[in-house]
């Protein structure tokens, strides 16, 4: 039984969406590679394999959505560290601003593959912006995280 609420899981399917680019309902090994590479984690093929094993249960060499968020379900009830958060929220914001921008959301989704309009970008920015001046700040974040 799953612990997400459905918003969670919303959001899970959306992520899922993203790293699934052929639209296949499944994340091969090198729509993975794609993704980490997209995150700028240099992981070897063998890292990639290996994560591949973790999460593809059935063997059958695919990430089915079930898989996905199996594994993923514990990052939503996981407890980051400043550092870790720090990490995350500089990786996105790339002009070292203090925020994350549209522009810079756009650009780090870009980098796997997905393209959003200019309306679902502003979407996911007020989803999170509380204080509602269009950007990101690092305790918005954090508050997204904790």
């Amino acid at each position: 039984m799953s612990k997400l609420s459905s918003s969670q899981e919303r959001e899970l399917r959306e992520a899922f969406e993203i790293f699934d680019k052929d639209g296949s309902n499944s994340i091969s090994s090198k729509e993975l590679r794609d993704v980490f590479r997209a995150l700028e984690i240099n992981a070897s093929e063998s890292q990639v394999q290996a994560a591949m094993k973790q999460m593809d249960r059935n063997g059958d060499g695919e990430i089915s959505f079930s898989e996905f968020k199996r594994v993923m379900e514990v990052q939503f009830y996981r407890k980051y560290t400043n550092d870790e958060i720090r990490c995350i929220f500089d990786h996105f914001d790339r002009d070292n601003s203090g925020f994350i921008t549209a522009d810079e959301l756009r650009e780090a989704l870009s980098k796997i593959g997905k393209t959003f309009r200019n309306e679902e970008i502003e979407r996911m920015i007020k989803a999170i912006d509380k204080d509602n001046d269009g950007r990101i700040s690092i305790n918005e974040f954090v508050e997204l995280l904790k």
